[in-house]
Formats: C-alpha cells, sequence, structure tokens
C-alpha cells in the first residue's frame, strides 16, 4: 500500500485559505455588524406570518398555505424537517461555520474548485474559476435581493456536475456517493429553479458521455454509470 502524501493536500489547502480571506475581506462589513436590507428576505416574514401562527396554535406547520400565488405548498415558505438524521447539517460544515454572507461566497469558491479538480484542471487555475464563480456580478446581487436559496443551490450545483464526472471516469465508489451527499443538499436548499437548470446541465453532459461511450461501444460502463 502507497503511504499517503500529505504534501498533496498543500495547494487544497492553500485555496481554502484564499477562498477564506477573500471571502472574508470582500464581506468585511459583515464582521462589523452591518446587516443587508433584503427584501426577499423581509417579503418572506410576512408571507411565512398566516403559517407561523397557525404552529403557535396547533404545534405545527400546515402543509398548504393559501394567501401565496392563490395558494401554493407550505414546505416552499415554512417547514421544519421531521427526520431525525439529515444531510442538512453537512452545510455548515462546507461553509466552514462561516456567518452570511461571507459563507456564501466561501461556498461558491470551494464547490467550483472540487469541479476544476476533478475534471483535472491546474490548482491554480481552479483557484481562479472557484473567485470568478463565486464574484460574479450576480453573486451579489442575488445575496442584496435576498435570493439566499437561489445562491446556495448555485453553490452546490458545480459539485454535483464534479461528482458526476467521478462517475463517469469509472470512479463509481467516491462519484455515486458524493453525487448522494450533494445532490441532497441542493435540493435541500429548496429551490427548484436552480435544481431544474441542474437537470439540463446534466442530461447535456450524460449525453455527450454516452454518445462517446456507444462510439467505443463501452456499453458495461454505459449501463452503469447511466443507471
Amino acid at each position: 500500500m502507497k503511504k499517503f502524501q500529505w504534501k498533496s493536500l498543500l495547494p487544497h489547502a492553500i485555496a481554502v485559505a484564499i477562498f477564506v480571506i477573500i471571502s472574508i475581506i470582500y464581506c468585511k462589513p459583515a464582521l462589523e455588524g452591518k446587516v443587508l436590507m433584503q427584501t426577499d428576505i423581509m417579503h418572506w416574514k410576512g408571507m411565512a406570518q398566516d403559517l407561523v401562527q397557525f404552529k403557535e396554535k396547533t404545534g405545527h406547520f400546515p402543509l398548504w398555505n393559501n394567501n401565496l400565488f392563490g395558494g401554493m405548498p407550505a414546505f416552499q415558505i415554512a417547514m421544519e424537517s421531521s427526520n431525525a438524521a439529515s444531510v442538512g447539517f453537512l452545510h455548515t460544515i462546507f461553509m466552514l461555520g462561516l456567518p452570511k454572507p461571507i459563507g456564501f461566497f466561501f461556498l461558491l469558491c470551494i464547490s467550483f474548485y472540487f469541479l476544476s479538480q476533478v475534471i483535472g484542471s491546474n490548482y491554480w487555475l481552479g483557484i481562479m474559476g472557484g473567485i470568478a464563480y463565486a464574484f460574479a456580478t450576480y453573486s451579489p446581487v442575488v445575496i442584496i435581493a435576498g435570493h439566499e436559496t437561489k445562491l446556495l443551490a448555485m453553490g452546490y450545483l458545480p459539485a454535483v456536475m464534479g461528482a458526476l464526472w467521478l462517475i463517469y471516469q469509472r470512479k463509481y465508489l467516491w462519484g455515486v456517493a458524493l453525487t448522494a451527499l450533494f445532490s441532497g443538499l441542493l435540493i435541500g436548499m429548496n429551490h427548484l429553479q436552480v435544481t431544474y437548470y441542474f437537470l439540463f446541465l446534466a442530461g447535456f453532459m450524460s449525453i455527450a458521455f454516452a454518445i462517446h461511450w456507444i462510439k467505443e461501444k463501452d456499453f458495461k460502463h454505459l449501463l452503469l454509470a447511466l443507471s
């Protein structure tokens, strides 16, 4: 058995440190006690008010909200998980426990960096790609508007793509495990629009790989990867 080379982790540790430092510098006002006036967060409190009052009377949230968009499922507004164990607790770990919005930017950075390393990019290119993905002009706009679940779903999207890539590269064990983990977190962010867009990306990537495997007559891997 080959001895694990701890030095191989150094580039990734550097990447994490860079992402943390840049995210903290960019969001420095958050450490000074300043809070963004996020309109959608304030509106959400109004939308969830009936649900909260219902819970105060009955001890649980209703399954339906009558007052929003002519009625919609309450799990899109305010619900509690009844699962004793959930992958949701890992969300805090992936954000390193950093306060928002610092943790948001870090998540975007590290998720895209993971994708870059899975596809074999140089780690410096991965660092620059992660920074570019996280600090694209749309990210702060989404945060200011209060679309936090959208941003968090965007954070896990590259990670799921990277996990699928592992499966397609015949690294089945890690690929399946990480796909299940990151998919659970992506869905758990409860933003169906971004999840919908992800399915398009995953579908196009899967079709491209499938065409290649069919041309190579690698039907065994085709069945394993897409099953």
